[in-house]
């Protein structure tokens, strides 16, 4: 036997917490045979979700099966549990880490590891299942919104960023190749194991009478409900229609709804008696499907490895699927022939129909379930982390730390305070005031001056001001570093924020960093204690969702002089986001960008923000900096296009009052009261009216009031400013 090993299995679902999923169902195989084969096995269970009794209940139902089953209790939003769970991992050891591309639960391991923070010696394996894009692409459902977006890219992440990338079959591998994925090595296939204790059975010789259809998946159209019913109808038509139909499967969703409401219309004409069996495990599925005259009918659009023909095939269970995605794979070459249908509500149909009239064979599978689990076993056997990458820090290199700032005093010795409090030991600042005016704080700089010149750090002053970009450039260009970090005058960076920075740089070979951070409000200083979750979870450098969204981090960044003057550095229109619009540059010229998982740094939040205090006009405009890189990158035709989506996702932010459009001023009382009636309407005047003449200019409430007559001849309301 090979030496026992600590093995973490990373998930978001899994049987008992989660009734019958499939890719549950995998990392159930995967936690008993490695059990088995004497590994010591913890089970990390991300949300904090159950269908079924409390995740209590299933850690005590585990731990009596030689199972570690941890709950993380985490809030469901994906970047949340994808950070708690490395926020738990990187606290231990592990020699290897399974986890799932789905919602990108190892997006934050992946980074960490490439970046030399944490998994050094650990194993890191990413299992394909179902990536959203090519769930959705097969679906018949739009990529109706950002989190998609973000979903994508951290599930390529946590993909590409794994030592070893294995899917169940083929056809997944190819699928995500052509997505564009590059995973390690091209990844590898694993065919899905049979968790223990499975029933085994060979299949019965000869056809067995069928008198029950069993639509057999979740109730939904990725699982073909609605090609499953097109093909009833047509039994029915032509009168060969079964004496039942179940439905097998939790309820999903369908174009218009719900399944069972889709169902309700589907099936209004059919004689045919149908049921639905929502309630059961897999193994009570399976008691189901082993009743006599039932056949198992897999009707789905796309497939991965699905374990709904897997446990057919090894259960012996008659069954029918489709001639997709890696249906194939799984069933044996001689048998696919009466098992497996052409893909369509016709194939359908017709496979249907010849079960009814001459009966269904059970089929072999092409690969068994011993040697399913012994390719895994002898996989995890084998199983090392590749060598570490040499970190290539050497001495201590100077860094500049840029800083610009306008009328701070208390924030602003905060900030200092806190570069002077730094581990690295080689560190300038270089501080430029922005032509601040207000008394105290010039006076707070004057008496910085000889403080700044003893330690060989640099003050500059602007004649006027320049806004935020111009101010950065200039204390970049005035730096010594070769490496840089910007920081706002209000925020405060972590004692290690330099060291961390520059020790992840190296390992990474990146060009620029950004990271997490830890909000605090008002002007007092940062708390002491530290946050364990950032509010704000930037996921690092989509471009896609860099297009609409700011996912790639803040000013707050750590980079090369190099990186600064091949983009040009920022630049220097007086708006805002010229962060964004360079980091987007950044990862569209190919640039190494990093947004790492550590919180760096303390981020102040003012009762009313400066993105929010300057109006929507600037607003807008600073969204449009952020947008140009974007628009550039992209060929000429196309770019009304991209910037009608931009726009339009901007737009809906602001009519939704989301991200920064959160922060701009409510409207005045006033203004809803007259906000409240249609423009041109008299109503309108005459709430105006109101509040002039509370604001005592009579005359005017008076005239506002007379042109409301004149709208609205006799209108009551005009009284009370004209008299009668």
């Amino acid at each position: 036997m090979s030496r026992p090993q600590r093995i973490c299995l990373l998930t978001s679902d899994f049987p008992g917490p989660v009734r019958n999923g499939g890719m549950g169902t995998a990392f159930l195989a995967c936690a008993e045979r490695f059990r088995d084969a004497g590994h010591a096995v913890t089970v990390l269970f991300g949300p904090d979700y159950t269908e079924t009794l409390p995740l209590a209940h299933w850690r005590r139902h585990y731990a009596e099966r030689g199972l570690d089953f941890v709950p993380l209790h985490a809030p469901p939003e994906a970047r949340i549990v994808a950070f708690e769970a490395y926020r738990w991992l990187k606290a231990r050891r592990f020699d290897a880490i399974h986890f799932h591309e789905m919602r990108g639960i190892g997006h934050w391991l992946t980074v960490a590891k490439r970046c030399g923070l944490a998994f050094g010696e650990t194993a890191l394996v990413c299992q394909l299942h179902s990536p959203t894009l090519w769930h959705r692409a097969h679906s018949a459902e739009a990529v109706s919104d950002l989190g998609l977006l973000e979903t994508d890219w951290m599930e390529r992440q946590s993909a590409e960023g794994a030592d070893v990338a294995a899917a169940p079959s083929r056809y997944l591998l190819e699928e995500v190749a052509r997505m564009g994925w590059r995973l390690p090595g091209g990844g590898r296939v694993l065919p899905n194991m049979l968790p223990a204790g499975f029933p085994r059975a060979a299949p019965p010789e000869g056809p067995l009478p069928v008198e029950e259809l069993v639509f057999f998946g979740r109730l939904e159209t990725r699982k073909g409900l609605d090609l499953f019913c097109a093909a009833l109808s047509r039994l029915e038509a032509a009168g060969r229609a079964p004496r039942r139909v179940s439905f097998l499967g939790k309820v999903g969703q369908m174009e218009t709804g719900h399944a069972l409401a889709w169902l309700a219309e589907a099936a209004g004409a059919w004689r045919t008696p149908w049921r639905v069996v929502n309630d059961l495990d897999a193994e009570g599925a399976r008691a189901f499907l082993a009743a006599p005259g039932r056949l198992a009918v897999i009707a789905s659009r796309i497939e991965n490895a699905p374990y709904a023909v897997i446990e057919c095939l090894a259960a012996g269970l008659p069954f029918l699927a489709p001639r997709l995605g890696g249906i194939p794979e799984l069933v044996a070459e001689e048998d696919q022939a009466r098992v497996l249908y052409p893909p369509g509500v016709e194939g359908l149909a017709a496979a249907m129909a010849g079960a009814l009239e001459q009966g269904a064979r059970a089929a072999r599978p092409a690969v068994t379930p011993e040697e399913a689990t012994a390719a895994w076993l002898g996989f995890q056997a084998r199983l090392r982390p590749p060598p570490a990458a040499p970190a290539l820090v050497s001495g201590a290199p100077l860094v500049s730390v840029c800083m610009a700032t306008h009328e701070r005093v208390a924030p602003l010795a905060q900030a200092i305070a806190s570069i002077e409090a730094q581990t690295h030991p080689h560190i300038e600042l270089v501080l430029v005031d922005d032509a601040g005016r207000d008394p105290a704080a010039r006076a707070f700089l004057d008496a910085l001056a000889p403080r700044f010149a003893a330690r060989g750090w640099r003050l500059l002053r602007n004649e006027e001001n320049l806004f935020h970009g111009a101010s950065r450039r200039r204390a970049v260009e005035a730096a010594a570093g070769e490496f840089l970090l910007l920081m706002d005058d209000d925020n405060a960076a972590m004692p290690e924020a330099v060291e961390v920075f520059l020790r992840a740089l190296h390992h990474r070979g990146a060009d620029i960093l950004t990271c997490q951070s830890q909000a605090f409000a008002g002007a007092g200083p940062p708390p002491a204690a530290r946050a364990t979750r950032p509010v704000w979870i930037p996921v690092g450098p989509s471009a896609s969702l860099g297009a609409f969204v700011n996912a790639l981090g803040d000013t707050n960044m750590f980079f090369r002089r190099a990186a600064w003057e091949r983009l040009g550095g920022f630049t220097e229109e007086r708006c805002n986001f010229e962060d964004w619009e360079f980091l987007q540059a950044a990862v569209l010229a190919g640039l190494v960008v990093e947004c790492l998982p550590e919180i760096l740094y303390f981020y102040r939040v003012w009762p009313r923000a400066q993105t929010g205090a300057q109006g929507a006009e600037m607003l807008l405009a600073s969204h449009r900096r952020a947008a140009r890189p974007t628009l550039a990158a992209i060929p000429e035709p196309l770019r009304a296009a991209m910037r009608f989506a931009i726009e339009r996702e901007v737009a809906g932010q602001r009519a939704r009052g989301e991200g920064y459009w959160a922060r701009l001023p409510a409207a005045a009382p006033e203004q809803a009261l007259v906000n409240a009636h249609p423009p041109q309407s008299a109503e309108a005047l005459l709430a105006l009216a109101d509040v002039v003449a509370a604001n005592g200019q009579e005359e005017t409430a008076r005239a506002l009031a007379e042109q409301a007559l004149r709208l609205a001849p006799g209108h009551p309301g005009a009284r009370r400013f004209l008299g009668g």
